[in-house]
């Protein structure tokens, strides 16, 4: 790509903590960087449906963020939100991205994989990725793809 690719980070919680103090937030970031991408937005919201699909549009639609990653809330508990949230919001779903993570990191890592629920799309020009919300779960999903994110943001663009 000529640019950065542009990235938004959503942490999800089921009580506020400020972004600064967020460990999940604070990984995604360094990985992300280190990655030569751009961290453009980064927020803790919590766990309501309807609070994630705003900030995902706003993510989308306002800001034009060109991928966003969910942390959190995409297990089998009962405020485990954030794949409903991120299916109600795009118009296109990437399956492949969630089952390639869940399978590495079963074979590789735990069985615990199996709970997830994590879901990928596209709405509009922005991919949207759901990742689990521990630290060590959320990196290890995206070290899984992070070599892969520019050339599917190209490809989202048909640049690729």
């Amino acid at each position: 790509m000529d640019r950065k690719v542009k990235v938004g980070l959503l942490s999800i919680k089921e009580r506020g903590i400020p972004p600064g103090e967020d460990r999940v937030l604070q990984d995604l970031t360094r990985m992300i960087s280190e990655a030569g991408l751009e961290v453009a937005g980064a927020e803790v919201i919590t766990s309501d449906q309807d609070e994630i699909q705003k900030k995902l549009i706003d993510f989308s639609d306002r800001l034009r963020l060109d991928l966003v990653f969910t942390a959190g809330g995409s297990g089998l508990g009962p405020k485990d939100r954030a794949p409903d949230a991120t299916l109600a919001v795009i118009d296109r779903e990437v399956r492949s991205i969630p089952e390639i993570m869940r399978v590495e990191i079963f074979q590789r890592k735990t069985k615990k994989a199996i709970i997830s629920r994590a879901v990928a799309g596209i709405r509009k020009n922005t991919l949207i990725i759901n990742l689990p919300g521990s630290p060590k779960g959320a990196r290890e999903n995206i070290e899984v793809i992070l070599d892969m994110l520019v050339h599917l943001v190209e490809m989202m663009y048909h640049e690729g």
